[in-house]
């Protein structure tokens, strides 16, 4: 089994926050309970628990941010739908031209940003060597 990345959020509102990973940015819903949901985003799990009281407030969480690189055409199709939609960008979809490289930052029902980038060269991606 490849290992998953998993991230656990409090969240304000579980069905809100379902509705906004699931239709802004398609994700899958996995395991649920009436406490918390799983849900399947990029390749990673972000369990989503309803505890309103346990957001983290602004200005703290402003530096606080999770993301996906993702593959260039995957990357302008979703910004051009996201854009389309009205989302709350707190960084527009950006192209530099000279790096090849796109990001976008959006904000989730609870303040929570999400990075999205993407990169012409997936090699300028800088991954670390795997060891033999």
């Amino acid at each position: 089994m490849q290992p998953v990345f998993h991230l656990s959020l409090s969240v304000g509102d579980l069905a809100e926050t379902e509705a906004f990973y699931t239709a802004t940015l398609g994700a899958r819903v996995g395991r649920r309970t009436e406490h918390w949901i799983d849900l399947w985003l990029f390749g990673a799990q972000v369990t989503a628990y309803g505890r309103p009281k346990a957001v983290i407030p602004a200005p703290y969480r402003n530096a606080q941010h999770f993301g996906a690189t993702v593959a260039w055409d995957d990357w302008t199709a979703l910004s051009e739908r996201l854009a389309a939609n009205a989302v709350d960008f707190r960084l527009a979809p950006t192209v530099d031209e000279a790096r090849g490289a796109a990001k976008m930052i959006l904000a989730d029902p609870d303040g929570y940003l999400v990075e999205l980038k993407a990169y012409r060269d997936p090699a300028t991606l800088g991954r670390p060597i795997p060891s033999s």
